[in-house]
């Protein structure tokens, strides 16, 4: 299986941790092709690169991903973009949100029958149950 995992970068890193602790939980369901996420130099590396080849290799892996895996306890225009990406893809879209960060995510998310939305208090709530999470 190849998954997607997508998290805030630009919008904030403080769930950084929690992305390494998922990648690390998810690599043992498959590829997780977006592991750049979870590294904290993300942003000063992209400074080498054209914004437009970074899309291009994210819209890539996107498309050839069997699933988006979402935290979106920290709105991030890039995580929407993907999540709607995703979502006229016809990906299995998983998004996962912290109650401790937000009680709500937005109604964009919420009201999307095709996204599976997942709260938790600790990250092991959701690694703990991958099994039952990634087939449902």
């Amino acid at each position: 299986m190849k998954i997607y995992v997508s998290g805030s970068i630009y919008g904030g890193t403080q769930k950084i941790d929690t992305y390494k602790t998922l990648i690390e939980e998810l690599e043992k369901y498959g590829e997780v092709l977006t592991k750049i996420i979870a590294d904290p130099n993300t942003i000063a590396n992209e400074v080498y690169q054209k914004d437009e080849d970074i899309y291009e290799d994210l819209e890539k892996k996107l498309i050839s991903a069997d699933i988006l895996f979402a935290e979106v306890s920290i709105p991030s225009l890039g995580v929407g973009y993907e999540l709607g990406f995703a979502d006229k893809l016809n990906k299995k879209i998983i998004a996962i949100y912290d109650k401790n960060y937000t009680e709500k995510v937005t109604t964009m998310i919420r009201g999307n029958k095709r996204i599976t939305l997942i709260p938790y208090q600790r990250i092991e709530e959701i690694t703990n149950n991958l099994d039952k999470i990634l087939v449902e």
